[in-house]
């Protein structure tokens, strides 16, 4: 079996695709190493996007726990710009545990109908782990709708697979 060389530092070995977590200004970060750079490179690219596109949108605590200043985030995105930036910075709040792909256990802001009104990054919907975030961006982003929301917390999810099993 042919080991390939990280395509960045061209020094250590890429490895296989698989989830890496480590800290960063004392921040657990968990988030995906793809096949084609080593472990560190993986490391370094990410805390290169954080500084780059998330740094002034995040507070850290002293105990490292992240929080995002939804004012900041809310004024900066507001006039639906700078889709790159989001789509970066939602990513990495995916892998700081603030947004999560799974709905279960999670928070949601629905409209009327239902309608999803929670961020999405490509076509991927986001929930948010956390109720206090979840009420602040939906008081910044839908407090002057004239449509009907709610926010919900999600209990049970049946999968696909459970589902067809049945």
């Amino acid at each position: 079996m042919e080991e390939n060389l990280c395509y960045r530092c061209k020094q250590n070995i890429s490895g296989k695709y698989k989830d890496i977590s480590f800290t960063y200004l004392e921040m657990t970060v968990k988030t995906f190493k793809n096949g084609f750079t080593c472990e560190q490179c993986s490391k370094q690219l990410w805390i290169e996007g954080f500084e780059n596109n998330a740094r002034d949108f995040i507070k850290i605590s002293k105990s490292g726990k992240p929080t995002v200043n939804w004012p900041h985030y809310h004024s900066f995105f507001s006039k639906g710009r700078f889709s790159d930036r989001k789509t970066t910075l939602h990513s990495i709040l995916v892998d700081l545990g603030i947004f999560s792909l799974k709905p279960k256990g999670n928070w949601e802001i629905v409209a009327d109908g239902p309608i999803g009104l929670n961020p999405r990054v490509f076509l991927l919907y986001l929930y948010f782990t956390n109720k206090k975030d979840a009420i602040e961006f939906a008081k910044l982003e839908f407090s002057r709708t004239l449509y009907g929301w709610e926010i919900r917390h999600i209990g049970e999810v049946i999968e696909k697979k459970e589902v067809l099993k049945a």
